[in-house]
Parts: C-alpha cells; structure tokens; sequence
C-alpha cells in the first residue's frame, strides 16, 4: 500500500495510492472517501494517527479501497502522478547512518587517509541528525545556499517506525517498522568537513531544504526484506548512484536494534546512509559533479517510487 498527503483546494488531505477502472494510478483522498463511507474514525485520522494505529488503521483503508471501487465519485481522487504530494508524515528529525554501504564507507576511508584521520571504527552504527525543519516535499525546488559551493547528493531509503521500541532485538525490529520512503541528504561539504574536523555534524547536513523526502510511504507488508532494495540516483537525466541495500554495512535490522537503545517512538525514522558516487569522492575532478541551479535529481528505491527535486 502507498500512503501519503497530497495538497488539495480543501487543505492538506491523507490519501492512498489506488487503481479504479482505468491502469492509472490516482491518489485516493482517505477522509472525504472514509467521510462518504462512514467511517467517521478513519475520516478523523491524521498520517501520524494512521501511523500510530497500524494494522487497526491499514485494514480499515483496505476495506476502503474495496468500497471506492463500487462508488467511484471523480471528487475523491486525483492523478497519482501529477497530485501535489507533501512530506509523506508529520516532520521530525532523522537519524542518518553514516558511511552505512560498503563501497561508500572505503571512498571515504581513503578520502580521509589522504586528511591524516585516524580512529574511525565500524564496531557499531554511527550517524548524524537531519532536522525536521529541512524535510522538504516531491518536486520541491531548494536553493542552493548563497555560501554553499560544494552542494552534495545522497540518495537513501528510510525506514519509518510503526511502534516504540526500546531496546528490541534485531530478529524483532523490523516489526516496528510501518514503512519505507525515498529520502535524499543533501548536504554542504565545504561545512561539513569543516565540522568533521571537529568531529561534529550539524550544519553541513541542515540548511533549508536539505531533506528532500517522499512522495509516499509503502507500507512494511509489500517490502519483506529491505535488503533488497535498490536505489539509485539521476542528475538531469544521468545514473551517478546506484547500489541494493544488499550493500549496507549495518541492515536495517542492526540499525533499529542499536539506536532503540536511546528509545524510539512511532513516526521515528531512520535513515540507510548512501551508496558510492556521491561528488565530494568523484575523480578527477567533484566540482563537475558537485549540484548547480537548474539541476534536476531524481532519488529512487525501486519498491517505492522516484523523489524529484530541482535545484534553484
């Protein structure tokens, strides 16, 4: 199933991802169909409520999308494609695994090698946070911050939790997940080695608009096993990330497990970390990858869909 909140001349409404007669994919505004259907409790949530109340919540649009289809009203729908998709939940922070895919991690090692860094260590996750204030919806258009030259892409795959955790075991994390969503960290290298020098991450990653997200959540019940996923990212058309989750250092599983330690909640999200081929490691030369404005990105997991964003 495919959730997310699309913009609609009546506010910001929940909607689900649904085929009717036709093969094309319309977004299903959940509480003016819920409305219509009677189901007053369903009408009432918000994402955050769905999210919350998980299976309760999910069999509940089931039966929705099974009603809609034999009380098709053209009022309660729009094109999938060309619906405005908001950020797919309630914005807070995300923890972000760093250096999590294998190729990745040794381009940076050898990076900071050449930067004399020593002590970096694998034994358990390491991450940094993204605010919540950056997240930023399909199709947004960023600014490329006037003192930012080195303007980076990482495409990743983020885990959204159903449930809190605390302290679970990694053979039951991923019972706590409600869903996956395309995310892109867009981050500002020149800050950020700066700050890593420090041994600090914070403004490198969180300039306005850094966290694009979206534009819709699948929920854990289509995605088994999210090592599985591929992701992949496209400047203007052209392949520069493109790796499985097969890769990650740490599954999601060791992740969730690790950082439940520190006690997580429902909507908690939790990011893969990125694959090879970010610009900051391109040779010979990164300013030739490094996003300029005009530039288009297109973010994708392949079990969820294409996050798009221009660059201004």
């Amino acid at each position: 199933m495919k959730l997310g909140i699309i913009k609609r001349a009546h506010g910001l409404r929940n909607a689900v991802i649904v085929k009717w007669d036709s093969a094309t994919p319309m977004a299903l505004d959940i509480s003016q169909a819920a409305a219509s259907m009677g189901d007053q409790w369903l009408a009432g949530l918000n994402m955050q409520g769905i999210i919350e109340s998980g299976d309760k919540a999910l069999d509940h649009i089931r039966r929705l999308i099974k009603w809609s289809v034999n009380h098709q009203n053209s009022q309660w729908v729009e094109t999938a494609s060309t619906a405005a998709w908001d950020i797919p939940l309630p914005a807070r922070s995300i923890i972000c695994a760093g250096r999590n895919f294998g190729r990745h991690k040794q381009e940076s090692l050898d990076y900071w090698k050449t930067q004399g860094a020593t002590g970096i260590h694998f034994e358990f996750p390491s991450a940094f946070i993204k605010l919540a204030h950056t997240l930023v919806p399909h199709q947004a258009r960023v600014a490329r911050p006037a003192d930012v030259h080195a303007f980076d892409y990482e495409v990743e795959a983020v885990a959204i939790l159903g449930k809190n955790c605390f302290r679970v075991s990694e053979e039951n994390a991923l019972e706590h997940v409600f869903g996956y969503t395309v995310f892109n960290d867009l981050s500002a290298r020149e800050w950020q080695l700066k700050e890593m020098r420090n041994q600090m991450i914070m403004m490198g990653k969180n300039f306005p608009g850094f966290g694009p997200i979206g534009p819709w959540i699948v929920t854990a019940d289509e995605i088994s096993d999210p090592s599985k996923m591929h992701v992949s990212l496209r400047v203007n058309g052209r392949t520069l990330q493109d790796e499985s989750c097969g890769d990650m250092v740490f599954s999601f599983p060791q992740l969730i497990s690790f950082w439940s330690k520190s006690g997580l909640g429902a909507g908690d999200m939790i990011a893969s970390g990125t694959p090879e081929g970010v610009a900051l490691h391109r040779k010979p030369n990164a300013d030739d990858f490094y996003l300029k404005p005009g530039d288009v990105m297109e973010a994708e997991v392949d079990a969820i869909g294409i996050l798009t964003t221009h660059i201004v």
